[in-house]
């Protein structure tokens, strides 16, 4: 579920009937708005917005061609959902039985292998193989198996140790018990073999679309889990989800990092759907408690969605993303933050990378993030340290400078008079977005004309199925 679809929104009032199914789950309903025209709805895969991995579409207002599924499976390792866990299991059984010298993994399909197949696999051009693989590679799948860096569906950029053990230690100290990891596997990793070795009482269950994941972990380890619609692949898994947060309690703890190319309106519906579900079992009014990774620059649209998180100045290291580490990327350091409704003071971050604990704001901050006593709060967010504008009354960046002709701070290069517009891309008022726009309504019921659909978003072949 892409977010940079700039005219293009997604609509979560649950106002769809018949909603059709792609081999992802239900589709998503989205609205696309085309400037000097109406808006038109249209369902899509909640999951790849990427026509080349799931091409089914529909437009909601198509009558002759309803509930449209493309022909292809999917059944590729990257947009797979041919899936049987127990099969998967099995093969990991006889895998292990191998000797070392007889065990090999197919990197692009994410398989482990067995004698008979490896000649198919290594005989396929582009096919990457890797040899005498480890009982203790087995362990660590997140390393075992390639990164799929999908940024928009997959996005596993992998944490790095430092950031592991941080949240390891910060979930134990708060004596949670159960770890729900959505899209997180190095976390579920790290507490499963910890668990394992008798170090922690922790227990986790991992819900991911990556269905390599299923070799490895067992059924009440892993459930193949759609986070773009709360969509489980099979009955047994959402039983087992439950089961979870039944026997999570009040000692459970939500643990998500999505893709960071993801729709943000729809990761919320979703962890509102699962905080919705507990707070069912246990007939409360309390919150679940929530760790979601995130870029600190998508604050705003994460408290528009979920006002209950804040952002902590954590600076969240990841392996295989130059860009998000604090030592070999940005002077400013990773750009990801975790967003939580837990209280910031009672999550400690490391002194020894220079966090301190600010008295007034009852949280912990960045080195480089200073209290401002005329904003009442640290201010700083990218990882740099902001200066008080007295004019502005407000703390910007230190590249911003005060312009005294446009009245605001902004780069010294900025063009004087340049307004970004910020209002209502429907009838262009500044006091609403488009998607609260009263007019969008009106014109979209005055339209009767059907339009061809834009090439990059039709399917080519499709065939018509009962709705599902």
């Amino acid at each position: 579920m892409a977010s940079s679809d700039h005219n293009v929104d997604v609509v979560l009032n649950g106002s769809a009937t018949n909603v059709p199914s792609c081999p992802h789950g239900p589709a998503l309903l989205f609205e696309r708005y085309v400037k000097g025209t109406n808006s038109r709805h249209f369902f899509a895969c909640s999951a790849f917005r990427d026509r080349k991995q799931c091409s089914f579409f529909q437009w909601a207002d198509d009558k002759k061609n309803r509930c449209i599924c493309p022909e292809t499976d999917n059944t590729d390792s990257r947009g797979q959902t041919s899936f049987d866990h127990s099969a998967l299991r099995k093969r990991f059984l006889k895998f292990k039985k191998l000797p070392r010298e007889s065990r090999s993994v197919c990197c692009t399909c994410g398989l482990l292998l067995l004698p008979e197949e490896v000649d198919a696999h290594s005989g396929q051009a582009g096919h990457v193989l890797k040899h005498r693989v480890s009982l203790s590679s087995l362990r660590h799948p997140t390393t075992l198996f390639h990164p799929q860096e999908n940024n928009k569906t997959y996005a596993q950029y992998l944490f790095s140790d430092s950031t592991v053990d941080f949240v390891l230690s910060s979930l134990e100290n708060l004596n949670f018990t159960h770890v729900l990891c959505v899209g997180a596997p190095r976390i579920h990793e790290a507490f499963t073999l910890k668990h394992k070795d008798g170090q922690t009482s922790v227990t986790s269950l991992l819900l991911d679309l990556d269905s390599r994941y299923a070799q490895v972990y067992s059924h009440k380890q892993l459930c193949l889990y759609n986070m773009f619609n709360h969509h489980f692949f099979d009955l047994r898994g959402e039983s087992i989800f439950k089961s979870f947060l039944r026997e999570g309690g009040k000692g459970l703890v939500l643990v998500t990092d999505p893709p960071f190319g993801g729709m943000v309106e729809a990761l919320a519906a979703t962890f509102s759907k699962i905080q919705q579900a507990w707070k069912k079992l246990f007939e409360t009014d309390a919150s679940l408690p929530i760790l979601w990774f995130f870029p600190y620059f998508m604050e705003k649209r994460i408290s528009q969605c979920l006002p209950s998180l804040t952002m902590l100045d954590y600076k969240v290291d990841y392996d295989n993303h130059t860009l998000f580490n604090t030592k070999g990327g940005k002077k400013k350091g990773s750009p990801v933050r975790i967003f939580t409704n837990i209280s910031q003071s009672s999550l400690p971050l490391p002194a020894a990378d220079g966090y301190w604990y600010c008295e007034v704001c009852q949280r912990y901050s960045a080195s480089e993030n200073k209290h401002c006593d005329k904003c009442q709060r640290c201010t700083s967010k990218d990882g740099t340290t902001y200066t008080h504008c007295d004019l502005c009354k407000r703390c910007v960046k230190a590249s911003r400078i005060h312009c005294s002709t446009c009245n605001t701070c902004d780069l010294p290069s900025h063009i004087c008079g340049k307004v970004q517009p910020e209002g209502c891309h429907v009838c262009g008022a500044l006091d609403h977005k488009r998607r609260d726009c009263p007019q969008k309504y009106q014109s979209t019921k005055q339209s009767g004309k059907k339009r061809k659909p834009s090439r990059h978003r039709t399917p080519t072949k499709a065939k018509k199925l009962k709705c599902q």
